[in-house]
Order: C-alpha cells, then sequence, then structure tokens
C-alpha cells in the first residue's frame, strides 16, 4: 500500500536547535521507560515499508465508528495526518468517521477526549499520545471496554494486548542513529557542536531519538570529535512548531557562537529555525529532519547563497496513521493483520546524494509533506 515514504533526515544546511521548553504536556513517569525502548528492540515488531497492505484486507462488514484522539492538532504534520487518517478510512464502506478531537497539548483535555469518545460509542481510536503515560490509565479502561485502542508514534508505555490493541510508529531509535550517523560523517574529522530539537515536552518520540543519537555519539569513531550540547536524555522542546522553533532557535543563537549541525526531528519546524538563523547573519549548519515542501525550498533558496549548505530527511511519515486505523479496524473485525508495527524509515532526501536531492514544489503550501500518501488536491486544501 505504502510506497512513497520520505524519512526526516535533515541533513547540513539547516539549522539549530531549540532551548526553550515547552509547558503543557506531561513527561513519562513510572516504571514502564523501559518498556517504550523494548519496543524499538523487539525484531518481531520491526518491519520495512515493503511490507505495508491494503486496507481493504482489513475492512471487514461490521459498521464500526472511528475516531482520531489528537494530543495537538496546531502543525501542518498534525494536519495531513488527520487526512490521511480520514482518507485510509473512506476506502472501507463500514466505516463511520467521528468528529476529530484535539486536546491542544493539554494532558487533561486528552483524557477527557477520549473518554467522550468512547462514551459517544467508538469502535476503534487512533490516538496521538502527546501526554505520554498520563494516558495510560485512560487507554487501558477504553480498551477493556472492547475499543480498539491504537496508540500511534509517540509511544506511551504499557503493554500492547493489557493496555491498548497495538502500538504503531517508526521506529525513533534506529531514527536517532541514523541522523547522528549522518551528521558525524560529514562533520568529518573536525567535528563540531550539535544541538537535538524535540517536539513537545516529555514525548516519547523525541526522548527515544536521542537515546539513539547518544548511542551513535558514544560508539561511532567518526562522532569523536562531534560534541552533542544537549542534557543527557533531554531534547530541546519545540513543540514542533515553526514560530516557536524560530523563537527557540534564537535564543539558542545568543548562547552558542558555534553551532555547525542541527538534528531536527519536525520538518515543518525547521523551517522556522533556518529563518532563525537568516536572521541572525549566521552560517546554516548541517540539518536533519522529516520532509517539508517549506524546508526543502528554504534550503534551495539557501544553497543559492552558501553552496555548503547540506540537508537530509526521512519521511515525516504521516502515512503510518494509516497503519494503526488499519491495526484498530482489523481488530474489531476480527481480522489477522500481520503488518509490522514499527517500520524503520529510510534516508528520503539528502543533498549530498544526486539522486536524493530535496524536492521544492512551489505549486503546493509550504507546509506540505510530499511523502504523504495524499493526491496534490488534497495536500493543496489541507492547510488552510
Amino acid at each position: 500500500m505504502v510506497n512513497k515514504r520520505r524519512p526526516v533526515l535533515a541533513g547540513g544546511s539547516i539549522v539549530v536547535a531549540a532551548l526553550i521548553a515547552v509547558t503543557g504536556c506531561a513527561s513519562p513517569k513510572g516504571g514502564s521507560t523501559s518498556n517504550v525502548n523494548d519496543v524499538y528492540s523487539d525484531k518481531g515488531k520491526i518491519g520495512e515499508v515493503s511490507q505495508l497492505k491494503s486496507i481493504n484486507e482489513f475492512c471487514g462488514t461490521k459498521p464500526l465508528k472511528v475516531a482520531l484522539a489528537d494530543g495537538t492538532g496546531d502543525n501542518a504534520w498534525r494536519k495531513t495526518a488527520r487526512a490521511e487518517f480520514e482518507d485510509e478510512a473512506s476506502k472501507c464502506p463500514n466505516l463511520t468517521v467521528m468528529p476529530y478531537s484535539d486536546a491542544q497539548n493539554n494532558p487533561q483535555k486528552a483524557i477527557s477526549d477520549i473518554k467522550a469518545l468512547v462514551a459517544q460509542g467508538a469502535d476503534a481510536i487512533v490516538v496521538f499520545p502527546d501526554a505520554g503515560q498520563a494516558l495510560l490509565p485512560t487507554l487501558r479502561e477504553a480498551f477493556q471496554n472492547g475499543v480498539a485502542i491504537v496508540p500511534w508514534t509517540a509511544n506511551p508505555g504499557g503493554t500492547a494486548g493489557t493496555d491498548y490493541t497495538a502500538f504503531v510508529g517508526h521506529n525513533t531509535i534506529n531514527d536517532g542513529h541514523t541522523w547522528a550517523r549522518w551528521t558525524c560523517e560529514h562533520l568529518g574529522e573536525a567535528g563540531g557542536n550539535v544541538l537535538f530539537l524535540g517536539g513537545t515536552p516529555g514525548n516519547t518520540q523525541s526522548t527515544t531519538e536521542i537515546k539513539g543519537i547518544q548511542d551513535e555519539f558514544a560508539n561511532n569513531p567518526a562522532c569523536k570529535n562531534a560534541k552533542l550540547l544537549n542534557e543527557p536524555g533531554k531534547p530541546i522542546d519545540t513543540n514542533w512548531n515553526p514560530a516557536q522553533t524560530q523563537r527557540v532557535v534564537a535564543g539558542l543563537l545568543t548562547k552558542y557562537n558555534k553551532i555547525d549541525a542541527i538534528i531536527s526531528d519536525s520538518g515543518d519546524g525547521s523551517v522556522g529555525g533556518v529563518r532563525a538563523f537568516e536572521s541572525a547573519g549566521r552560517k546554516l549548519p548541517l540539518w536533519t529532519a522529516n520532509d517539508n515542501n517549506g524546508l526543502a525550498c528554504e534550503w534551495q533558496k539557501a544553497r543559492a547563497q552558501q553552496p555548503d549548505a547540506n540537508l537530509v530527511t526521512v519521511s515525516s511519515r504521516t502515512w503510518l496513521v494509516r497503519l494503526a486505523l488499519r491495526k484498530a479496524v482489523a481488530a474489531k473485525e476480527g481480522i489477522n493483520n500481520d503488518e509490522p508495527d514499527i517500520i524503520n524509515i529510510p534516508i528520503y532526501e539528502d543533498s549530498f546524494d544526486s539522486g536524493k536531492q530535496p524536492k521544492c514544489d512551489s505549486a503546493l503550501p509550504t507546509s506540505a509533506i510530499l511523502s504523504a500518501e495524499l493526491a496534490p488536491e488534497k495536500l493543496k486544501s489541507i492547510y488552510n
């Protein structure tokens, strides 16, 4: 089903980092942090894009109410994922999509949103658990009441089959390794200062990515002269929001005279980071991120002035919400879904590779995610 996947490692050209912490999401607490990491080392759950299938194999015949419960919906990535969810659901005539819920980065609202969907008769709910383990009791309650619950991308901890139906995501630890490996390789023998920009405070996507980054820095000889400036285990929070990323990066530019590479897990947010560098008159460092049309366009403009600016991306993987929906629907329909739960994401764009140059589509909004499995017309309409 899915063959359009664009990873998110942005290298080179685009820029650094965030220092200003965002408040509003609970960080994971309790003893299930190891469960979060274990998910990404369980080879039985990890697979490749080539193993993904069509939802037509899992629609079944029972009428189902399906819903997407988001932790925050204020950025282009979330809007794209919502459109992918609705598009995937439209392929099964027996599915009814319930109203979208946006918790607005408020853990208490996230809890009440899920409870409300259950009360309204949802059969299957896909959840982006920005609030981390704070959501576990609510997910477990819904699951035990017969609702198919599939958290995706940000792992809330807990155990599939006990606390929820399944967890669907990309191999975030592997992403961290990929970004760090690319960064160290292209910093070369001279090394340099590196910053990692994450998303909402405490989200398990960013906290597992930094684990992979730190592992790579510790064990790859190419990283021996590269220095990760983050506090151990702590991404710099940007809320995955371009305006906030710009403010955060502006603060980092004031704090650090020398920034040689930015590892970011948001292409959309990175646009704000690039603008902060440009406003400060600072040279763009190596940059890694998810693919994003605006980021690619910014990079192309910057490259005209800075030929040595470089960028690498992996797919923004908004299409993973489709896999999460398939898992949830199959569970309610009593159909075995043997697709992998965790997907390895390969490099999509790499300015050092003539065959993977970053792509800027001027006919689409800057916020467009070109690796999405959506028609161009749809991409044009969802960012208003």
